[in-house]
């Protein structure tokens, strides 16, 4: 990761605004068509959450503004960002559960299966919720039970307010499509509408040719 130099960068005055909000992150729901995606997973043999998983955190690396996190009075830059996502336990409870990201979706695969066959019969990481150390993640959610259209989401009073919340819900046929509503909190002195809008392109655009993104073989 890179400290920002504020007094260079671009975004100085959104973030010393915003930062000062009592409430200053803001959450968008769009509709994204997930047609191809499904018929590509269906060819492979894949079930749904992995693969998506794999898309939305490669897209998002994509952007830059995803990647900036605030920690403490500074604004810092990761090279990457990684997928925390909650997973039901054999018990019937969410719990969080966490792996690194990896270009290669076949280590990618096999990393977050592992990480979520581990979860689903309890093996704790003993990692607290909001670690300090790990503002380079993403936080995923998803309600597959039901379709949505809009959200709020709990946020704490402490740096990980500048981590993105992401969550979706139960996909449904549309006609011809299959579509699904996608929601992103975001913190607005990071991120504002522009790099927003510009996630949403890019994810549905991956979505749409999974066979050019998800990439098998060595």
């Amino acid at each position: 990761m890179k400290k920002l130099n504020l007094n260079e960068w671009k975004g100085r005055k959104h973030y010393e605004w915003f930062k000062t909000y009592d409430s200053p992150t803001y959450t968008l729901t769009s509709t994204l068509d997930i047609t191809e995606f499904i018929a590509f997973i269906k060819k492979q043999n894949l079930s749904f959450f992995i693969p998506f998983l794999y898309l939305i955190t490669k897209a998002l690396n994509e952007i830059p503004e995803f990647r900036l996190r605030m920690m403490n009075n500074d604004v810092i830059e990761y090279e990457v960002i990684h997928p925390a996502y909650t997973v039901m336990t054999h018990e019937g409870v969410f719990d969080n559960c966490e792996n690194q990201y990896y270009s290669d979706f076949n280590v990618f695969y096999q990393e977050t299966k592992r990480a979520i066959d581990q979860a689903k019969v309890g093996v704790k990481t003993n990692r607290p919720y909001n670690d300090f150390s790990t503002l380079d993640q993403f936080y995923f959610s998803s309600l597959p039970w039901i379709d949505f259209v809009g959200v709020t989401h709990p946020i704490p009073k402490d740096m990980t307010i500048s981590v993105p919340r992401i969550v979706w819900g139960k996909y449904y046929q549309e006609g011809n499509a299959t579509k699904i509503h996608l929601n992103m909190c975001v913190h607005h002195g990071l991120i504002d509408g522009y790099p927003l809008a510009l996630a949403f392109i890019k994810i549905q655009e991956y979505l749409s040719s999974p066979g050019s993104h998800i990439l098998f073989g060595s």
